[in-house]
């Protein structure tokens, strides 16, 4: 079946992740991705691991577009670039301040163009104020969101977060405000710019963390796996390795205390306040019972008295692991270069049915006939300008 936004055409100047991967989420959920590269194309296809000369990296974020390779410093490429963008319903971008600009692709250049069109910029600091054209990427937003200063544990340094996660924030936002524009037009008519700040996400997804510094006006404290406002909420060691476990309510923790047969622990820490004031001597407590069976025996026995409780799984278990397997998380798409390739699949449904694009990543200039044709070009202009 089509996707929700079949017949919406987004005109992507996108590279390395943010904006190529909110173009993915559109792509999934029906949207004609098209992919503008310069002739080196996507910096991300220089990223290594490489599958059959194709970049892995460039291939986890950039499936179901159609990949255009033109120099927009060619005065002929310029103007064909200029008719797709007359198409475009978006037109998305996550490039340095003033490089669309100098490519004649500015929003004031885009508007003269197409009026109704929405424009979408993932910008590092955001499009304007005193940080506007400096340069950014993952670990300088995780550094100067905060996010650095309250990962790891307490007595250890600063940790970043495994993986670049202000990149994905920000795309999934760019693409949830870009179908917001996009619904107003539906009743307006009117196209709008979106801004999209790489740093701001991460504030974002903190806001739990600065509603504790708010309230104590000073830095919480690092907590490992804990969680500052939950006990016990936080990865145990068994006797074999880890696992996790996560205690919401003080239902839950007397519900504990009777699968460990240790009422005990109930008149020690009757609420979620005792536990957090007392959280290293509940932590001991617990630990010195969890280290005498199987992380799986622990996760089974907890699990079936209705806890939250969870394995500590590799990337390639998890994965892989029955319910990710019935959601369709792992995929296999058949690229015409690297043959078949694993991906994580989308984690959007519709219907009960996954909403991902069917089409393999592009490789670059793929569909540059294909677009200039569909543009109007000539044989002989699409033979000049491929060459």
């Amino acid at each position: 079946m089509p996707g929700p936004l079949c017949g919406v055409r987004v005109v992507e100047f996108g590279n390395l992740i943010a904006a190529p991967y909110a173009g993915m989420l559109l792509a999934d959920l029906g949207a004609d991705v098209i992919k503008v590269e310069p002739p080196f194309g996507d910096l991300g296809r220089g990223f290594g691991p490489f599958v059959g000369g194709e970049s892995a990296f460039f291939l986890s974020v950039n499936r179901g577009k159609r990949s255009v390779c033109l120099d927009p410093k060619d005065p002929d490429a310029h103007r064909w670039l200029t008719e797709l963008v007359k198409t475009a319903d978006v037109v998305l971008s996550n490039l340095r301040l003033g490089a669309m600009e100098r490519m004649g692709f500015g929003e004031d250049d885009v508007r003269r163009l197409n009026p109704d069109a929405i424009y979408a910029v993932v910008s590092a600091f955001g499009a304007d104020g005193p940080y506007a054209d400096r340069v950014g990427i993952d670990v300088i937003f995780q550094g100067e969101s905060g996010m650095i200063s309250i990962t790891g544990h307490e007595d250890d340094p600063p940790q970043k977060t495994a993986t670049t996660i202000g990149d994905f924030v920000a795309a999934t936002n760019a693409a949830l405000m870009i179908v917001a524009a996009l619904w107003e037009r539906r009743h307006t008519g009117r196209g709008r710019r979106v801004d999209v700040s790489l740093r701001d996400g991460l504030f974002a997804v903190q806001a739990g963390w600065y509603a504790l510094a708010f309230t104590a006006g000073t830095q919480p404290p690092r907590t490992g796996t804990a969680s500052p406002f939950l006990a016990p909420n936080q990865v145990f060691q068994a006797a074999d390795g880890p696992f996790t476990l996560a205690v919401v309510s003080d239902r839950q923790f007397r519900l504990l205390c009777d699968v460990l047969q240790r009422p005990d622990l109930v008149e020690r820490f009757p609420t979620n306040e005792d536990r957090m004031r007392h959280r290293t001597a509940l932590t001991d407590a617990l630990s010195a019972i969890f280290a005498e069976e199987a992380a799986e025996t622990w996760v089974e026995r907890l699990g079936s008295a209705g806890l939250p409780v969870g394995r500590v799984l590799g990337l390639l278990e998890a994965i892989d692991d029955p319910q990710a397997a019935h959601n369709e998380m792992h995929v296999t798409y058949h690229h015409p270069r690297a043959g078949p390739i694993d991906a994580v699949g989308s984690p959007l449904r519709i219907d009960g049915a996954p909403a991902r694009a069917a089409t393999p990543p592009p490789m670059l200039g793929q569909h540059t006939a294909e677009v200039l044709h569909e543009l109007g070009a000539t044989s002989e202009e699409v033979a000049r300008l491929t060459r």
